[in-house]
């Protein structure tokens, strides 16, 4: 269990005084701001296509059709990961193997096209290709992103789990804090710097991010040390069916556990408007790149404003008054947010209002979030559990998205809705989230009073 005594803290066999523990952090920062700044170019991806003349439900089939292929990629990883044991930690060695192969996956999409146009030139190929319904140039950028997405599967999988092995429980509120602070500036550098310049050179942009984030990354991993961790459970039998079933049974015969993955599936569900609500200025405001990149580098800059100022007191304070009481109330701010932003947003500068709004209070969310993870499953089997959630939520929309999401905002063809659909499915996630909390509040005064009668 994390503790704290006379300022010491310690994880698992992990131990830091106060100075290890800032230079902890400084290296998780790194790690995170180049993790979170090279997952800006995933944004990209859906404008390459749509720009090419991709509807929202051509754009969600290649989003399905990658899902469908790495279903199994989250709980493989996340299980084995929680399960291996080697002189470099359980969480490292696949991330420092996977993350180069990931960023020369995620470069190649931009020239994803060239290959169209190269292959074209061969009468054969041309000729298959031309049986295709799709638009050539959109074919290749979708199934360039289909492969990134694979890899991308496997650090996304893993990605949190280090934290988690390796921050004091104590601090992760205030972690999770300044954490927010460097995922909202790494956003900011995106915006003001970065993105303007993908209009007219998504190339250089795709390989210039890729190659700087992805050494960035593989340095702070090396420099972030893992414990010792006791040896996983034995399998009870070598029938490989068995794990697989054991799994199931684990995650998903308990109410408790539903009512978590339930809130988690509204609250993705919600963040689907997002992708439309981009289009909604691109396409009905008439806003190009560099604008969109501006009112989203204000927001980051007010939020990291406020991160810096009000961040590590907003962490501490979650800390005391528990991140899952937090979750729900940042999640009835969000709808709220979500409703108003559907009628007064008509320019940049209203734009840029409620995305700092909205950006302040998803840097709340997310500390809570990040957080109340370890509170809310068994620490052991944390990255199995953490699996089974998304696994949860992401086979549930990889059928909503391209058969009832895409085609319904293709036919309401007002993209402005978004922020209506949104706001409806943060709120239905807040009111299962309080459901969570009365479960998570009953477990644990029948923990206590267990512990009680023992002693």
């Amino acid at each position: 269990m994390p503790t704290q005594h006379h300022n010491k803290f310690s994880v698992g066999t992990l131990v830091y005084d106060k100075r290890a523990l800032y230079l902890l952090f400084f290296w998780l920062m790194w790690n995170d701001f180049s993790f979170m700044l090279g997952e800006q170019l995933n944004s990209l991806t859906r404008v390459l296509m749509r720009d090419r003349g991709a509807s929202f439900t051509v754009m969600t089939v290649f989003t399905t059709v990658g899902a469908l292929m790495g279903m199994w990629i989250n709980p493989v990883f996340s299980t084995w990961s929680d399960r291996f044991r080697s002189p470099f930690g359980r969480r490292r060695p696949f991330l420092i193997a996977v993350a180069p192969i990931a960023a020369l996956t995620i470069i190649s999409i931009p020239f994803a096209p060239d290959l169209y146009h190269f292959l074209m030139k061969f009468e054969g190929a041309a000729a298959i290709l031309n049986r295709i319904p799709i638009n050539g140039e959109v074919l290749f950028i979708g199934m360039a992103s289909i492969i990134d997405g694979l890899f991308n599967a496997v650090l996304m999988a893993i990605f949190s789990y280090l934290y988690w092995d390796v921050v004091p429980g104590s601090v992760l509120g205030r972690f999770n804090a300044m954490a927010r602070i460097v995922t909202v500036s790494a956003g900011m550098v995106w915006s003001f710097f970065i993105v303007g310049y993908a209009e007219n050179h998504p190339k250089e942009v795709y390989i210039a991010v890729s190659v700087v984030c992805t050494a960035i990354y593989v340095l702070s991993l090396i420099m972030v040390k893992e414990g010792e961790y006791p040896p996983p459970e034995p399998r009870k039998t070598k029938n490989v069916i068995e794990p697989i079933l054991d799994y199931i049974k684990d995650c998903y015969s308990k109410p408790y556990y539903l009512w978590i993955f339930a809130s988690m599936f509204f609250y993705q569900t919600g963040n689907q408007g997002n992708n439309f609500v981009f289009f909604y200025l691109r396409e009905d405001l008439g806003m190009d790149l560099g604008t969109t990149g501006w009112i989203q580098g204000i927001a980051s800059s007010v939020v990291t404003g406020f991160g810096v100022l009000l961040g590590y007191s907003t962490g501490s304070l979650i800390d005391r008054f528990k991140p899952i009481r937090v979750v729900p109330i940042t999640l009835f701010i969000w709808s709220i947010l979500a409703l108003v932003s559907f009628f007064v947003i008509s320019d940049k500068v209203s734009a840029a209002v409620m995305a700092s709004l909205v950006g302040i209070n998803s840097f709340c969310f997310g500390v809570a979030l990040g957080a109340v993870t370890v509170q809310l499953f068994p620490r052991e089997k944390l990255g199995q559990f953490c699996s089974a959630q998304a696994f949860f939520y992401q086979t549930i929309l990889m059928v909503l998205s391209p058969l009832v999401v895409a085609p319904f905002f293709d036919w309401l063809k007002f993209n402005r809705g978004a922020y209506i659909w949104s706001a409806f499915f943060y709120f239905v996630a807040a009111l299962i989230t309080v459901k969570v909390y009365l479960n998570w509040k009953g477990k644990s005064e029948t923990s206590e009073a267990l512990e009680t009668d023992n002693d």
